[in-house]
């Protein structure tokens, strides 16, 4: 763990027109196909899966960069974890969300990404903001699959548990299929069809960095276009329905 400060909070994505909060470089989710440290030029030598940066000031920064930036959309995060274990202790992304409550007339579009249980310690902000998504990552319906890839992550379980609470308190919801590890398209989208609004779905990227780890599991066919192009199809299929 390493607290540093910085000079801005809100990073523009040219691509993807959009800006970006990461209130921490790091992630302790340990997911073997991570690509954030391929963004991450300044923290490439990071031992990614064991090393934390926090950016303690994150929030002061942030509400300066509001004023001054006027962001429409924000998604947070592409470099971490929101609420990765770290965040119960320094509540970043907590103290992030109150700031986008000061700026109601604003009307920030705001998406967040996790796979961790604690992001329901923050529903009654969710409840406050008008513009906002909550999406969990949920790559498989196999939990001994997502046990390999995603070691230290909330059960498939338990992340289908907080999208059935966020929608039960009326947040808005959407689930990230991304990357589609080795699955039974069929049960995946009956477990989360019921508890989502958006669908994301995707394949793996850089998957030079996992070649080698699917090779010694013998799933080098879930590696190959066929299995994503015939997976995403499928799933298309099912949720749309």
């Amino acid at each position: 763990m390493r607290e540093i400060e910085v000079k801005s909070a809100l990073t523009f994505s040219e691509a993807k027109r959009r800006y970006t909060l990461s209130p921490y470089v790091g992630c302790t989710n340990s997911c073997v196909y991570c690509y954030a440290r391929d963004y991450a030029r300044r923290y490439r030598e990071m031992k990614w899966e064991s090393e934390v940066v926090v950016k303690k000031n994150i929030a002061e920064v942030l509400r300066k960069d509001i004023i001054r930036k006027k962001p429409g959309y924000v998604f947070m995060s592409t470099m971490c974890d929101p609420y990765q274990p770290i965040e119960e202790k320094y509540r970043l992304t907590q103290k992030c969300l109150e700031v986008f409550l000061e700026f109601p007339l604003l009307e920030i579009e705001l998406m967040i990404l996790t796979k961790s249980t604690l992001v329901l310690r923050d529903l009654d902000l969710f409840k406050k903001m008008k513009k906002l998504t909550v999406g969990l990552t949920v790559t498989t319906d196999d939990d001994e699959i997502r046990r390999i890839f995603e070691p230290n992550a909330a059960s498939i379980e338990e992340r289908i548990e907080v999208l059935k609470t966020l929608k039960e308190n009326d947040v808005r919801t959407s689930v990230f299929i991304s990357p589609m590890l080795p699955m039974d398209p069929e049960k995946l989208s009956k477990m989360l069809k019921p508890y989502v609004d958006f669908v994301f779905i995707d394949d793996m990227h850089y998957r030079w960095r996992v070649k080698e780890f699917y090779e010694r599991l013998g799933l080098s066919w879930a590696l190959e276009d066929e299995f994503f192009e015939k997976t995403r199809r499928r799933l298309l299929e099912l949720f749309q329905k």
